[in-house]
């Protein structure tokens, strides 16, 4: 999951360390820059964020070639030793890289025989051992025939102003212009810079000079790549007014519906609905990680109400190792915010190769599993910098509820033009006051029915992401077969009872709780009596509307009490530990 970038041309640093703070969300645990001058290396690494970085750098600013890292720790601590850029044995050339090397400790037992000498713990300094001290074309290549697993690699060396890159299964892009290139692990990076980039595809090397770019395939002939335009709009990526993007990002919902009206009642793609005929398929399989999966079980409750199908969500890592029925009659959906999730990237292709029709649910319209699948719905969310998915999660329900009613040729625009009227923020003060009350405690539990069980499954990840509580959700009605042992005096519970079918059952699960002592929050939009009440230590209601959508306009006050009590821990909610917002690594 880390970031890597590399730059020839005026001002390196500057370019660098703007396209590290842009990579930031792959990773912070450290973060290192090298820039070529005068046939040596200038080297600059900080344990921590860019900003740590930034400071480090103050003194050098050159013109030439230069290449950077922020890191999310696969092999080794988090120290300066394994902080990127890797170097050669000799120092003659180093290197970044993205990805996981599989089989780096036989390699690496290989080179110590030999005399190498190994001075950090990471997979990576193995390939910048492995490449030697004479940077070429050939050793570049070999790299494919000696590394398993996957890698994203720039190398430069002492005495060549050129940047040296190989891509498998793990994401590259070079943007260039008349006097600057730029290869880096996202096209965000180029935004405001360039206006044309290129895709590397797995299984292909090259280098970059302001001569020119040199892309080869695995028969050492020159590729002719694609040129594409990128959207300079796709840059405002500022804090405005907020202290920090997750509360920015929330509070973008109203403008993301707008976003997904307008891009949906576009020719293209109400075409591209109508086409997906439902009829052709017997099964449909909806697949993700983490918040992606979440979305996809909210997906599939939409389908089940409009559809008379079977409907599986699968979770990506698991996807390949199930007993899955996968043919040219399975219809398969694979939602990732930033596209480039290695597990779903993974599955998708596995999917493909059984004559599966394949769909992305993405927000990063240029990124790997837009390319591979054989058609994509875009969220319309725009960019998403804090780690912990908000609004792309709002975003990619409501896709499945666009789809789920085109399925069935009904109108969807009218319906959200209602809903972004009655969509509510939430009282913040009232969510602070619970915030402070939850920022104590070690653990929380959310309990729920039906879709508020796939609500509650969403409110606990985002809590345990950026609190580092312990949430756990379970379906309200499993309550009494088992985990109510865990339920112990003053223990909070949320309870998210939307749902006016399941709603008394609920509150009866909810009084089992209260009966052992623990405290009941509860978040509901239907009206309670007074006895009601007093069984509840907390209440937030939140404001009605169409049902379909209550699991959306629930989500967004949960996302701000996960919000709102990590910053009362004096936690930044935006990078939690341990954790990047693009997963590349299986």
């Amino acid at each position: 999951m880390c970031g890597i970038i590399g730059y020839i041309g005026k001002n390196v640093k500057k370019n660098l360390i703007e396209g590290l703070e842009r990579l930031e969300y792959r990773g912070y645990d450290s973060a290192g820059m090298v820039i070529q001058y005068n046939n040596n290396f200038i080297v600059r690494k900080t344990v921590g964020s860019v900003d740590n970085l930034k400071e480090n750098v103050k003194d050098i600013e050159f013109d030439g070639v230069g290449i950077a890292h922020t890191r999310w720790a696969t092999h080794g601590k988090i120290s300066l030793e394994n902080c990127h850029p890797h170097f050669s044995f000799k120092n003659e050339i180093c290197l970044v890289h993205n990805g996981i090397i599989e089989n780096f400790e036989k390699l690496k037992e290989k080179l110590v025989k030999k005399g190498i000498k190994f001075y950090g713990e990471t997979d990576s300094e193995v390939v910048a051992k492995i490449l030697g001290e004479n940077l070429s074309l050939k050793k570049i290549k070999k790299l494919f025939s000696l590394l398993e697993g996957s890698f994203s690699i720039v190398s430069i060396s002492k005495n060549k102003k050129e940047l040296f890159f190989a891509k498998y299964k793990s994401p590259l892009y070079i943007a260039f212009k008349e006097k600057s290139m730029m290869v880096a692990s996202d096209p965000s990076c180029f935004f405001g810079k360039f206006n044309k980039y290129l895709t590397i595809d797995d299984g292909e090397y090259g280098k970059i000079s302001l001569n020119g770019i040199e892309v080869y395939n695995q028969d050492s002939q020159m590729v002719e790549k694609k040129v594409s335009k990128i959207k300079t709009k796709e840059l405002a990526d500022d804090k405005n007014k907020f202290k920090y993007y997750m509360l920015k990002e929330i509070n973008e919902s109203k403008s993301i519906i707008d976003n997904i009206i307008e891009r949906y009642k576009q020719s293209q793609l109400i075409f591209r609905l109508k086409s997906l005929n439902i009829k052709n398929f017997n099964r449909i399989y909806l697949v993700g990680c983490g918040t992606a999966y979440h979305a996809g079980l909210v997906g599939q409750m939409y389908f089940k109400e409009m559809l008379e199908k079977d409907i599986f969500v699968c979770k990506a890592s698991e996807f390949i190792f199930e007993k899955n029925i996968l043919d040219n009659k399975s219809l398969c959906f694979f939602i990732s915010q930033s596209g480039e999730t290695a597990d779903t990237i993974t599955a998708l292709k596995f999917a493909k190769n059984r004559g599966a029709k394949t769909i992305a649910i993405v927000n990063a319209e240029y990124s790997t599993i837009t390319r591979i699948a054989d058609d994509f719905f875009p969220i319309c969310a725009g960019l998403e910098k804090a780690v912990a998915s908000t609004k792309a999660y709002l975003a990619q329900c409501i896709i499945f509820y666009i789809l789920a009613k085109s399925f069935k040729n009904e109108d969807f625009i009218s319906n959200l033009i209602t809903f972004k009227g009655k969509l509510s923020l939430g009282n913040n003060s009232l969510i602070k006051r619970l915030a402070s009350y939850l920022s104590y405690k070690d653990k929380v539990f959310f309990i729920g029915r039906g879709i508020d069980y796939i609500t509650s499954l969403e409110a606990a990840l985002k809590l345990k992401e950026i609190t580092y509580i312990y949430a756990f959700a379970e379906c309200s009605g499993e309550l009494k077969h088992g985990t109510l042992a865990l339920i112990e005096k003053e223990i909070p519970v949320i309870v998210v009872a939307t749902d006016k079918k399941t709603f008394a059952k609920v509150l009866n699960n909810a009084y089992e709780v209260k009966a052992r002592g623990g405290k009941l929050i509860l978040i509901t939009s239907i009206a309670i009596n007074k006895e009601i009440k007093d069984n509840f230590d907390f209440i937030i209601k939140i404001r009605r509307c169409d049902e379909k959508f209550l699991p959306i306009q629930s989500i967004i006050i949960l996302q701000k009490l996960a919000y709102f009590t990590a910053v009362k821990m004096g936690l930044n909610p935006d990078m939690p530990r341990n954790l990047a917002k693009s997963v590349t690594v299986e």
